[in-house]
């Protein structure tokens, strides 16, 4: 379990642990520092977190203010991370130049197909390829399953549920069975959990921008009621709130020609 540092948004998020990286590495058979692409790596969480493990990190990512904010944060730890600014779908790397090619909590929002057929396209035989999401396990916890009762009295926790429903849905399925070049996909879980304050975990429940976009009066009643389900838990005082997470992760291996 790690604990949070107060101060930035990018805090409250939920972190990549080292257990789903040995999975990864167990799975594939990766070398002791593997080369690696890490795509839609946006300001750098998995790719940072790879890199904390002596792994040879590439982020690739269109949005070139993210990746300003990746090798800041990379340059402060004396981290050292390639930086592409480029798409999934064309990254415009080496044919089969790296061990592995990842794409953290982003897979939902490229061109399945396009950008599958890329990652593999990258990927050295042997080697392979992994999409994985963090969500917030509400089964695991009378908080969070509260929490999501709460989101679904204001219409949101559809939206919110969809991040495990892009990692271990139909369609995330059917695009890695379909992909050329690369196989026998299977889904894996590895199991984490957070701590914040309950301060913390405030700003978190307003981190999406839907919930932003609430009216101010709406807003007020729905802290009110985080702040209530807070209280229900004994959160409201020292105690740290504790989030549990479940990463799904799937991972195929690269086709030997």
């Amino acid at each position: 379990m790690m604990a949070i540092e107060p101060g930035s948004l990018d805090a409250y998020l939920p972190i990549y642990p080292d257990p789903l990286f040995e999975l990864l590495s167990r799975e594939l058979r990766l070398p002791e520092r593997p080369l690696v692409v890490d795509v839609g790596a946006g300001t750098g969480r998995a790719s940072l977190a790879m890199t904390r493990l002596r792994w040879h990190v590439a982020a690739v990512d269109p949005d070139g203010p993210a990746l300003d904010v990746l090798r800041a944060r990379a340059a402060a730890e004396g981290l050292e991370v390639a930086t592409v600014e480029a798409t999934a779908e064309e990254t415009g790397l080496d044919a089969a130049s790296v061990d592995l090619a990842t794409a953290a909590h982003s897979f939902h929002w490229f061109n399945k197909r396009a950008a599958l057929a890329e990652m593999a396209r990258i990927t050295r035989p042997g080697g392979g390829v992994a999409l994985f999401w963090n969500v917030r396990d509400r089964d695991r916890s009378p908080f969070v399953a509260g929490y999501q009762r709460i989101l679904d009295r204001y219409g949101v926790a559809k939206r919110l549920s969809l991040e495990a429903e892009r990692a271990s849905g139909r369609a995330t399925r059917e695009a890695l069975a379909g992909a050329e070049g690369l196989d026998s996909p299977r889904l894996h879980h590895v199991r984490h959990e957070m701590a914040m304050r309950s301060d913390d975990f405030i700003e978190l429940s307003f981190a999406p921008s839907f919930v932003r976009a609430f009216s101010s009066e709406r807003q007020d009643v729905f802290r009110a009621d985080v702040i209530e389900l807070l209280a229900q838990h004994d959160f409201d005082g020292e105690a740290p709130v504790i989030i549990p997470y479940r990463i799904d992760c799937w991972i195929a291996t690269r086709s030997t020609p």
